[in-house]
């Protein structure tokens, strides 16, 4: 294997397998990965003789150590320090992985990378499908109730939507150029991977792709051609999504299984024959456009008079500008049509699905501390407190607000700087197929954060730092040598990176190892694993609560009263601490206990039925 095919291989099997265990989302997934790219970053430091740099890459990761660092900070004035810990040790995962891209990467090696990436997507939009179009054989036993909008393996529908919309982005600038057989590979992976993103129903993903096409045809050298191929590239991919709206059984509660199965090896046979006709398509598409100046400014001219007066009908249809405004904000508020009257009516709503309470309660986060934010992960507890619905909630649904919420506007600042300096790239970088397809999956990315979590989920940010990665190398920088000063100071942050992600993984894999074993009922397994955890993360509450709900298991109540207490004095504002220790202590402690975990989470139904218990309890 040569040294250019080693990132495409390497970024393709990351993406498979953090896809596999939930897009990396729970922290006992983050250490592992932060030790490999710290890894690649330290052999980078010592085998190479010396690196290209530019001002660009180093605000990026000065923007990130400065983050994870501002993140840390927030301790001094969040309630606890697990917390923010946690914050920064994910931020470390995004540092460490932007380290090792802008050292390992080079120009020559950016074209695999994002051809791995596509594969490593293209890999879990099959197995997606598979769950879909073969039930009960891929993807465990049939329930037609658990829910239609496909999830599986990353296990949130609109996570899923984004990778599949920045993978069908890639594999589009992909099928634009290259060889035959390249451009047909890549046309072929666009069918299996717009299915699946059909079949997640993700609002935002659709709308996210879309945006994606239009950036990846402006930053083409020839746009019209581009457009005119990534048309006829797109045919295939939209009769794979017209044929599955069709198969009803796969998509409408209550469907049998014989019937699911039946549409869904049909449709996969369908697909299968798309995708041939794909690459056919692209691998027959003239590379060139042969058209005169003139014809192109007329083309041009036309379908943006044909646009605009598209717009203006619609909008007098409709009522006006000031009507659509109206009606859109109604519906953004208004909760999504029920799944039973068919989720394409869902797709086809505007509503927010609950985002304008998190927001609501995101910005009156910052009209309370609109410099230093409520400290680094703190929406949670706050949406727990002031949740004007029983909807459960971690994040705030909007990167930028959430960022703003709790880091104030110095995290919101360091974040800006991070994301944007890919796209200060672009003015310098040359406009090549690559640096275009990666813009246009970036740019997916950044839409799509504003709507969703996407920050939380590490898949989606290592696959946009490998686009942003390669628009940052692929523009003009200046190669430095590695004199012994700067191999020794760059090993020497690679290696402390790398010690705290050796910390951080321990300690978390102990607290997961606790959780899972409190699933299972085993509760010895549990306090020894909490017990483990509590030595490796000595700042935070969540071992000493863990520890605490195995002795409530064994009925330690006396121990786990006083683990528990423990636990609140280190984060006094988590609402389950209190809770927890409701149930074990006994007497004035038990209802000062449940009277904070009310305060901190007034809706809650935990706490409302241990109150009742409480109250009947002889």
């Amino acid at each position: 294997m040569g040294s250019r095919t080693v990132p495409g291989a390497a970024a393709a099997a990351l993406v498979v397998a953090l896809a596999f265990r939930s897009g990396g989302y729970f922290a006992s997934e983050w250490g592992l990965v932060a030790l490999a790219f710290a890894l690649a970053a330290i052999t980078a430091l010592l085998v190479a003789d010396g690196v290209g740099t530019s001002r660009l890459d180093a605000l990026v990761l000065a923007g990130l150590a400065a983050l994870g660092l501002w993140q840390l900070l927030t301790i001094l004035w969040s309630t606890g320090a697990g917390v923010p810990v946690l914050e920064a040790e994910r931020t470390l995962v995004y540092l460490c992985a932007a380290a090792a891209l802008l050292l390992c990467l080079t120009p020559a090696r950016v074209p695999s990378l994002l051809a791995g990436v596509v594969a490593g997507i293209t890999a879990v939009a099959v197995y997606a499908l598979g769950t879909r179009l073969l039930p009960g054989t891929m993807g465990g036993a049939y329930d037609p109730s658990s829910g239609y909008q496909l999830a599986k393996p990353i296990g949130y529908w609109n996570a899923l939507g984004l990778l599949l919309a920045m993978g069908s982005v890639l594999a589009a600038g992909l099928a634009l150029h290259g060889s035959r057989a390249r451009r047909a590979i890549a046309a072929a992976a666009l069918v299996p991977l717009v299915a699946a993103l059909s079949f997640t129903f993700s609002r935002g993903s659709a709308a996210a792709l879309a945006v994606a096409l239009a950036v990846l045809v402006a930053l083409e050298g020839d746009r019209l051609r581009a457009a005119v191929v990534l048309s006829a590239l797109l045919a295939a991919p939209a009769a794979g999504v017209l044929l599955a709206s069709r198969a009803q059984a796969l998509t409408a509660p209550g469907a049998t299984l014989q019937a699911a199965q039946a549409q869904g090896h049909r449709l996969a046979w369908q697909l299968f024959a798309l995708a041939l006709l794909g690459a056919a398509l692209a691998a027959l598409a003239e590379p060139r456009l042969h058209l005169s100046a003139r014809t192109r400014r007329a083309v041009g001219a036309a379908a943006l008079v044909a646009v605009l007066a598209a717009s203006i009908g619609g909008l007098v249809r409709a009522g006006g500008a000031l009507a659509v405004a109206e009606r859109v904000r109604d519906s953004f508020v208004a909760q999504p049509p029920p799944t039973e009257r068919g989720l394409e009516r869902r797709l086809l709503s505007v509503s927010g699905n609950g985002r304008a309470d998190y927001w609501r309660v995101a910005l009156r986060m910052v009209a309370r501390d609109p410099l230093l934010g409520d400290g680094a992960g703190s929406f949670a507890a706050r949406w727990a407190q002031e949740r004007p619905v029983e909807n459960e909630a971690r994040d705030a649904h909007n990167l930028y607000l959430e960022t703003l919420a709790e880091l104030g506007p110095v995290g919101l600042a360091l974040l800006a700087v991070v994301l944007a300096a890919p796209l200060a790239a672009l003015r310098s970088s040359p406009r090549t197929p690559p640096a275009a397809a990666a813009a246009a999956a970036y740019v997916a990315f950044l839409v799509h954060a504003a709507v969703d979590w996407d920050w939380e989920v590490p898949v989606l940010v290592l696959v946009a730092l490998a686009c942003g990665a390669s628009l940052l190398v692929l523009a003009p920088r200046p190669s430095f040598p590695l004199t012994a000063t700067r191999r020794t100071l760059g090993l020497a942050v690679a290696t402390l990176a790398l010690g705290a992600a050796l910390v951080a993984h321990v300690g978390n894999q102990a607290s997961a190892s606790a959780l899972d074993a409190l699933a299972r009922g085993d509760a010895e397994a549990a306090a020894t694993a909490a017990r483990r955890a509590r030595a490796w993360m000595p700042w935070s509450h969540e071992p000493r609560q863990l520890l605490g709900e195995a002795q409530i298991a064994r009925n330690e109540d006396a121990a786990a009263a006083g683990s528990l207490r423990a636990a609140a004095r280190r984060d006094p504002g988590q609402w389950s601490v209190w809770y927890d220790l409701a149930l074990a202590a006994r007497g004035p402690e038990r209802v000062n206990a449940l009277t904070r975990a009310r305060e901190l989470n007034p809706l809650s139904v935990e706490v409302s039925g241990l109150a009742a218990d409480i109250r009947t309890d002889p």
